[in-house]
């Protein structure tokens, strides 16, 4: 067998061996959120963390501060973190947790979605969120 071949064998073998590792780390992106509201949009900088769970399923925690608190808002999402669709719900943090939905679309790394909230019962848009690496 010639040199090239068995570096060739061993690349690929390597490569299947490494990439289920980093199929199953968490992932850290960042980037902003925008909140929509009548009299002016809130902006801030946003923090999402998922913790694999399955295949394209995770545990996701935003961290943020919004209105000088600091905010943690935990979950689950599914979908994929660099191409496709990614959506998920999450639970605001406080005495009294609501929930919220987010969903879009993951392109090269980087996510771009909207965020919506629930008031008496209703779905109500309260903004967008971009994510990278």
């Amino acid at each position: 067998m010639s040199k090239t071949v068995t570096a060739i064998l061993a690349l690929s073998t390597l490569l299947l061996t490494v990439t289920p590792v980093f199929a199953d780390e968490s992932q850290t992106l960042k980037g902003e959120f925008v909140w929509e509201r009548s009299d002016r949009d809130i902006t801030g900088d946003l923090k999402a963390v998922f913790e694999p769970t399955g295949d394209s399923a995770w545990n996701v925690s935003f961290h943020f501060t919004f209105e000088e608190k600091q905010h943690v808002y935990s979950g689950t999402a599914e979908g994929s973190l660099t191409d496709g669709e990614l959506k998920g719900k999450v639970m605001s943090d406080g005495e009294e947790p609501k929930p919220f939905e987010f969903e879009g679309t993951s392109a090269d790394g980087s996510f771009q979605g909207t965020h919506t909230g629930f008031r008496q019962g209703e779905r109500s848009p309260t903004g967008t969120l971009t994510l990278s690496r």
